[in-house]
């Protein structure tokens, strides 16, 4: 049953937008079995609903694949510590304390009287589990220091970066270290689809205070947390509440973090005023793990799950797998579950059979270097040119379409393009972005070229 849960968690986190998967999908944890069904445990009864209106078809869905066979699903609001972990294979035993009150597919499990905190913190991201490097040293600095204050230092913290580098679990580590130093305090964790959702749902709802109670839900805590920003573009309606519940704690002294994919000026279709508040406090960039950190945060995961993992295999994921650290823990489970089902040690020769086939292919990874070598192939130009200070236009034309290239076919940041092209600023690559992308739209020369550079990439 276990093996059956992480299959079918690997299928929910590939079908899954990232978002969803870490707010709703992630926390849910195998509780147990009984007469052949799958329990699965979820925090309280409002995730419980949630999971229930908009994910359990799909949950049920990844279960049978991952089964080969129709399986029940059973969902739980337990406690904490009844829950069993990943590693174990037993079945939680239920006393009569602990029966489960049956609505169908769904029960409510009253497993004590302690009441479980509301804030969506996800127990495992915490500071200690966060690995530190200089790829994140500012943002992870930032985060503590936002933690241990009272009042606050700087209001919004704004982290930003790409996908699955360290956002999520610096916001749900704040959480936590606040909840330990300040007990009193009100945390709420919401990823940004959820604000939306939960206002959408209110302004439906024939319920007139369904209003009040959002705002009061929104309003009334001292830190909020709030994941993937960016998704509130263009919802006009959804961004104009966000503002007053941003202006209301602000105003209150209430702690407020953010997170988002790209800096608060590059976030497109938002109102002027919502990114200028973005940008009140401390924005600090968190970059994907160079080598050093790969290796590790692999070590690291590694050990947490009980794997014996030798380091020419952590070598091999680290020197292979360069985006984030969602996919070194993708790969770890992967392995895992790989070793578990054949019954063979996990060794090099097994990690080259199951992840070679992917992450050994040229053709399928792009990194800045190879958009640097392929622009100056096409433009005959030497890659020292590229990366240097040369100001003439058969130099700067082509570096503005390498740093584009870039941006588009890589999770790397402006800064990270910025370093990789002679130390540039940010804020040079976000200009050449928006010139080529002009340029695309006037010139008939710089499709041809962009569409020869890409085709020498393989895209």
């Amino acid at each position: 049953m276990q093996e059956i849960w992480s299959m079918a968690l690997e299928d929910l986190r590939a079908t899954t937008d990232q978002p969803a998967f870490e707010s709703w999908l992630s926390p849910i944890q195998l509780v147990g079995e009984r007469n052949g069904q799958m329990e699965l445990g979820v925090p309280d009864p409002y995730f419980l609903d949630y999971i229930e209106s908009n994910y359990y078809d799909v949950i049920c869905s990844s279960v049978h694949r991952a089964a080969q066979r129709p399986m029940h699903v059973r969902l739980l609001v337990a406690d904490p510590s009844l829950i069993a972990p990943l590693a174990s294979p037993e079945i939680v035993p239920q006393s009569p304390a602990q029966a489960a009150l049956d609505f169908g597919d769904i029960s409510y499990q009253h497993a004590s009287s302690k009441p479980t905190p509301h804030d969506h913190l996800v127990n495992d991201l915490d500071f200690a589990t966060f690995v530190v490097g200089q790829p994140n040293q500012l943002a992870h600095g930032a985060a503590q220091a936002v933690a241990e204050s009272d009042p606050p230092t700087f209001n919004p913290l704004f982290l930003y970066g790409g996908v699955g580098i360290g956002k999520t679990h610096l916001l749900h580590a704040i959480g936590h270290e606040v909840r330990a130093r300040y007990p009193h305090k009100r945390i709420l964790y919401v990823a940004a689809a959820s604000f939306i959702d939960d206002f959408l749902n209110a302004i439906r709802s024939k319920d007139s205070d369904d209003r009040t109670r959002l705002r009061d839900r929104y309003r009334n805590i001292d830190l909020l947390l709030v994941d993937d920003v960016q998704f509130l573009q263009g919802k006009k309606k959804t961004q104009e509440e966000f503002f007053h519940t941003f202006n209301a704690l602000h105003q209150a002294g209430k702690q407020i973090v953010l997170a988002s994919d790209r800096f608060p000026s590059e976030l497109s279709d938002f109102q002027d005023r919502l990114r200028s508040r973005f940008a009140w406090g401390l924005v600090a960039e968190i970059d994907a793990p160079d080598r050093d950190m790969r290796v590790a945060i692999l070590h690291r995961k590694a050990t947490a799950r009980g794997m014996n993992l030798s380091m020419d295999v952590i070598h091999y994921l680290a020197d292979h797998l360069r985006n984030n650290v969602r996919e070194l823990e993708g790969a770890l489970n992967k392995l895992a579950l790989h070793a578990r089902i054949s019954q063979r040690k996990l060794d090099l020769n097994l990690a080259r059979e199951v992840m070679g086939p992917v992450i050994e292919l040229p053709s399928q990874r792009l990194t800045i270097d190879a958009i640097q070598r392929a622009t100056a192939k096409h433009f005959s130009l030497k890659l020292t040119d590229l990366k240097g200070s040369k100001r003439y236009k058969a130099v700067v034309v082509p570096r503005m379409i390498a740093m584009a290239l870039a941006r588009k076919h890589t999770e790397s940041s402006y800064p990270e393009i910025g370093r990789m092209f002679g130390g540039r600023d940010h804020s040079t690559v976000i200009s050449a972005c928006k010139r080529v992308k002009w340029w695309l739209s006037i010139d008939p020369r710089v499709p041809t070229d962009v569409q020869a550079i890409e085709e020498l990439l393989g895209r």
